[in-house]
């Protein structure tokens, strides 16, 4: 699952992860769902290459998100919060030094 939004003129792509883990004791694979990793990504809106390199995100314990959509929300946060305290702040700071 994929998302996008535009938040202060950036675009916050977030895909979501599905985690499994995979028997090495056997043959026969056997595969037990762990969770959703989120993917996080920014780039400025209209163009297609991003700022920073992806990020994945767990929950606060580390561990996958039990579903998709805790996955997504959290990604939506992080990448506001990315753009807030890196980019935008960056930018603004950038224009008072040129002043």
């Amino acid at each position: 699952m994929t998302s996008s939004y535009t938040y202060r003129g950036y675009t916050i792509d977030v895909h979501c992860e599905h985690m499994t883990e995979v028997s090495r004791e056997s043959s026969v694979t056997c595969e037990t769902p762990l969770g959703y990793l989120a993917i996080v990504q920014v780039r400025a809106a209209n163009t297609r290459s991003f700022f920073l390199a992806p990020i994945r995100l767990a929950d606060e314990q580390g561990k996958p998100f039990v579903d998709s959509l805790d996955a997504l929300r959290a990604g939506r946060s992080a990448g506001e919060i990315i753009v807030d305290d890196l980019l935008v702040d960056r930018c603004s700071a950038s224009l008072d030094l040129q002043r």
